[in-house]
């Protein structure tokens, strides 16, 4: 008789801040439908909405480790990946829910294809579509600006945007993509090894994934999405309890600093200089009354809003950040 090798265990990392309900309903999908062993070990970042006692009281086989303050995304996955206990690791957002075959179809591809860098499920909506914006091409100048348009405009047919977004694509196959969401990320130690580590802590909320995949794709370590590996997400993402103008200066503070360490100061000096203008003239014409949101931001109070772009002004000139730091403004 043939003994089977046993299945090689993976480490589920998840960062909870003021997500109780999500980070629960997500734990409870990969105890009802993973069929590995696992341990899950979730960071909580000084959460205020009791969800580190109400995990800790429910489910005991979980470990659990609380931050005193809120020390980012990338950081707490850093601390989850430090404290994992075995090889393969799994970097998975609370506002989703495993689905049967999820993790098992991630480990298996890993295990017939040993020179990839990272694997990813197919995205859902609750109602079962496919979801796009989050798995998309690694950034470029050209990819940004058609970025801007695609968000901030009423123009959405256009190809450079399409190809970005992998609008195209249904996923209905094995497929090679250039970043992988921090929704849910399978990869190793041994790979975090060869690339520098996971997340870059100077990206403590966005690009720390678009990062990690440009490194990945820099050893020649390539990203695949695994069609038959499929996981709901919510969006419900607890950015939103942040205010909005501090989640801004962290969007434009990490894309300054992901094209000045990625792609050169010529580059950089170009991204920069596009930023400033933007500012500029947003701030210009909120002083006129002619403005009505900042970047999706409803301007309800001119004599609000114009003190905190100003901020983000002097944040994104000095490349310094100035908000009051990662606290919620309500929970």
């Amino acid at each position: 008789m043939v003994k089977k090798k046993p299945k090689e265990p993976i480490s589920i990392i998840i960062v909870n801040w003021n997500t109780k309900n999500d980070t629960v309903n997500c734990l409870r999908s990969i105890y009802k439908n993973c069929t590995l062993k696992f341990e899950i070990i979730v960071i909580d970042n000084n959460s205020q909405d009791d969800s580190y006692i109400y995990l800790k009281k429910h489910f005991p086989n979980a470990r659990l480790f609380k931050n005193k303050n809120n020390l980012g995304y990338a950081k707490a996955n850093n601390q989850g990946v430090r404290r994992a206990k075995h090889n393969f690791i799994i970097i998975l957002n609370p506002d989703t829910q495993v689905q049967k075959n999820t993790f098992e179809a991630l480990v298996k591809f890993y295990k017939n294809n040993l020179n990839v860098g990272a694997i990813v499920p197919k995205l859902l909506n609750p109602d079962g579509s496919t979801q796009y914006f989050y798995h998309r091409q690694l950034p470029t100048l050209k990819n940004q600006f058609a970025s801007l348009i695609y968000n901030y405009t009423s123009f959405k047919k256009f190809k450079i945007a399409k190809r970005y977004f992998l609008l195209d694509q249904k996923f209905e196959k094995n497929t090679e993509i250039e970043q992988a969401a921090g929704v849910c990320i399978f990869t190793s130690k041994t790979i975090l090894k060869k690339v520098g580590g996971l997340f870059d802590e100077k990206l403590p909320i966005f690009f720390n994934d678009i990062d990690f995949s440009f490194r990945l794709k820099k050893a020649n370590l390539p990203i695949y999405l695994v069609a038959d590996s499929k996981i709901v997400h919510f969006r419900s993402s607890s950015t939103s309890k942040l205010d909005p103008y501090t989640l801004r200066q962290e969007i434009v503070l990490s894309t300054l600093h992901y094209f000045k360490k990625n792609h050169g100061f010529l580059t950089f000096a170009f991204t920069k200089l596009s930023i400033l203008t933007l500012l500029i003239i947003t701030f210009i014409l909120t002083s006129l009354g002619v403005s009505k949101n900042y970047f999706m931001t409803p301007i309800t109070s001119k004599k609000e809003s114009l003190p905190k772009q100003w901020q983000n002004l002097k944040a994104a000139i000095i490349n310094r950040r100035n908000h009051p730091g990662l606290t919620p403004t309500n929970v």
